[in-house]
């Protein structure tokens, strides 16, 4: 077996908060991750506690990012949430108290605030629904102890292992879990000041000691190939779902591109040497850009190689590991790329966080050792790159990652044949021999832009946009107010708002961002003494009570026998396609695709459609529907992966039908899961393997389908 080198690339990335004219950020995110992933990730490294020797990460630390952790230190930046947690409880008004039970309390926990009782019981005394009356419910029986508990423990809930090592304050409340008082509450909030304080030391002490790489994205984070040339979406986008105008402004992400070394070089005292475009997006256009910056490398997704290697760059092509992990040659040999390993990538943030610690990083480094099992005899050592977010998984393991990540390092330091590195290094020692004469414009997720554009939302969006740069170009670069305007042009380019456009991605604060994009955009006919067009204060989010891709639509009935019958049969069922469900993070290779609810006025009919037949995909696993209301109800389906045999169990069973073959088929009387016409039901499904979770839909809560009314079943219905 030969060596294998391993890039760790974790990207650091939050948007941009501030509302324009202010100092106060619309949300908390960035400060509440600066004392958990983004200070435990360098910790690892380097900090006081650390237990390893000679591992080496490469970082990106998006400038928009790095410059609100900068105002935070300085106190220059706050945020509602910090404010309202500082306040004693005797002196929060409603609204107050609606904030704190609407945005510090409730939904699923995760990581700390799971192992924190106390948290799990104020959240069940909230009650699940975010809706202002049930809100006023929880406000008229929340008393003041509540509050001031609730204050800790979500500030308490975002204080990482390396803080909960550091800090005896963090370490002693967590054991406390309840009944604080206004001293230590303080006390915790100074800690938290002071831990953020910390943060870019540790990425700069990183950097010092050859331990890790820093790099950047363009500074607010935009799709470079959208603004270079939007022609390029076509490729993978129908033109009719394009906006009418097409951007071709490559000083547009230029300007992003060159800021954002700027600013990285200015804070961390050295220009990076690679980037990470953001969300991998990248096209020919867009490297030109990167490769005339002087940029060394570049990063995007495995499909993306695919897609430019293929005679087909439509089709479902997957790179070669040979192709897949070496350094390729772009932008006319002046910029080297390397690509993600996206199934390696998608374990680590989204399937380890199910599984034992020890057994998910030996997993984890068996397929490492797999890979240079079948590389060895070459010439060269495979560059693995793991590419993912930095901060967002964590939240989702038990320890905020630091059981997997302590031991995943070690074990690679502990075996000859693994070596971890940055990109520059094995850059160096390895460098690119091989070229690619095109790149498909594509970014990471599905090698296409659609997460960002040729959505109806998508579509508004960047009109709105281009009103704003037209509305600039009215005005001379010496103009008042001009270089004001620029820079919240640029804000507005950002990734994030076209992010939470998209009808795959879903957020509770989707009207917050909404009010954000737009308010850039509103800033920049202000700031040139326009009036700001009234298209723009309409809201562009349409605020959708469901991810929903259709609502039911009468009385149905099928034949439970886990075909497709034909084409009417399920016609008049809601449908949900599982990319609705997709959270921030993304990943490829989702078991279940589609999920159809229909119902009659007694019968819920449920179908479920996976990747390829499901007796064959499911095999070996359990899937699980699960209906949530004063009770737990299951249908559970097991398939052995040596016969193929359907087992079902659970508490439904004996009142479910269910079948399995192509599709999966049930139909369950409603009066089981004590629901009926006009009422909602409120279900998960859950696909496990070897007692490990590996999907959930959705991921945190569950699913909200109304039940048709009996008059509506008579009067909506196919033949």
């Amino acid at each position: 077996m030969g060596p294998v080198h391993i890039a760790f690339v974790w990207h650091m990335h939050q948007p941009w908060y501030l509302w324009p004219g202010s100092q106060r950020a619309a949300l908390p995110f960035t400060r509440l991750h600066a004392c958990s992933a983004y200070y435990d990730m360098p910790w690892l490294l380097v900090g006081d506690g650390t237990r390893l020797d000679d591992t080496r990460v490469t970082f990106n630390l998006v400038p928009s990012l790095v410059s609100q952790l900068e105002g935070y230190v300085a106190e220059e930046i706050t945020d509602r949430a910090l404010e309202l947690s500082l306040r004693d409880p005797a002196d929060l008004n409603l609204d107050d108290r609606r904030y704190l039970l609407t945005h510090m309390c409730g939904g699923q926990a995760t990581g700390a605030m799971a192992a924190s009782p106390r948290y799990g019981e104020l959240s069940h005394k909230r009650g699940p629904d975010r809706k202002p009356e049930a809100i006023d419910r929880a406000c008229r029986i929340f008393e003041g102890a509540d509050y001031r508990d609730l204050q800790v423990l979500f500030n308490l809930a975002w204080c990482g292992f390396a803080l909960a090592a550091e800090s005896e304050v963090v370490a002693e409340l967590r054991r406390k879990d309840r009944g604080f008082t206004e001293d230590e509450k303080l006390a915790l909030i100074d800690e938290m000041r002071a831990a953020a304080g910390r943060v870019l030391d540790l990425y700069r002490g990183a950097s010092e000691r050859g331990r890790a790489e820093l790099i950047c994205s363009p500074f607010y984070h935009p799709i470079m190939p959208l603004l270079a040339d939007m022609r390029d979406a076509r490729r993978r986008i129908p033109a009719a779902r394009l906006p009418d105008v097409l951007w071709r402004e490559p000083g547009e992400a230029r300007r992003q591109l060159r800021d954002g070394l700027a600013h990285h070089e200015q804070v961390f005292g050295a220009r990076p040497r690679g980037v990470w475009p953001s969300e991998g997006a990248v096209s020919d256009a867009a490297l030109d850009i990167v490769a005339g910056e002087g940029v060394q490398w570049a990063a995007s997704d495995e499909e993306v190689l695919a897609a430019s290697l293929a005679s087909d760059p439509v089709g479902d092509a997957r790179p070669t590991p040979e192709q897949l992990y070496r350094p390729w040659l772009a932008a006319d040999g002046r910029l080297t790329m390397i690509f993600r390993d996206h199934r390696l990538s998608d374990l680590i943030g989204f399937v380890y966080r199910d599984w034992a610690a020890d057994d998910a990083a030996a997993d984890f480094v068996a397929r490492l050792r797999a890979i240079g099992e079948r590389w060895a005899g070459r010439d060269r050592p495979p560059l693995v790159s793991v590419i993912l977010d930095g901060e967002n998984p964590w939240g989702w393991y038990a320890d905020a990652g630091e059981a997997f990540l302590t031991m995943l390092y070690r074990l690679i330091e502990a075996d000859e044949h693994l070596q971890t590195t940055t990109v520059a290094e094995h850059l160096d020692q390895f460098p690119a021999q091989d070229r690619l004469e095109s790149v498909f414009p594509g970014s990471w997720i599905d090698h296409s832009f659609s997460t960002w554009i040729g959505g109806a939302e998508h579509r508004r969006a960047w009109e709105l946009l281009t009103g704003a740069l037209e509305g600039l170009r009215r005005h001379q670069p010496d103009a008042p107010g001009y270089e004001d305007a620029r820079r919240h042009l640029m804000i507005a380019e950002g990734s994030d708002w076209f992010w939470w456009y998209s009808e795959s991605q879903h957020t509770p604060d989707a009207d917050i961002f909404d009010a954000l994009f737009r308010a850039q955009v509103a800033q920049v006919y202000a700031s040139l003494g326009e009036d700001v067009p009234p298209e723009v204060e309409e809201p562009i989010y349409a605020g959708r009570i469901s991810r929903l891709t259709r609502e039911a639509a009468g009385s149905m009935q099928a034949a439970i026998d886990g075909r497709i019958s034909g084409y009417f049969e399920w016609q008049a069922a809601a449908l949900l396609r599982t990319s609705g469900l997709a959270s921030a993070m993304q990943r490829s290779g989702w078991v279940v695709h589609e999920l159809y609810f229909g119902f009659d006025t007694e019968n819920l009919w449920l179908r479920i459609d996976t990747d390829g037949r499901a007796a064959q995909t499911l095999s070996g696993c359990r899937l699980e529907v699960i209906f949530v209301d004063e009770t737990r109800h299951i249908i559970a389906l097991a398939i052995d992966p040596e016969t193929d045999v359907l087992t079902i169990d659970g508490d439904l069973c004996e009142h479910a039908q269910c079948a399995i073959d192509r599709i999966i088929e049930a139909r369950v009387p409603l009066q089981a899961v004590d629901a009926g016409p006009g009422s909602t039901l409120r279900l998960a499904v859950v696909v496990g393997r070897d007692g490990r979770v590996i999907e959930r839909w959705p991921e945190m809560g569950s699913l909200a389908v109304r039940v048709p009314t009996e008059e509506a079943m008579a009067a909506n219905w196919f033949v």
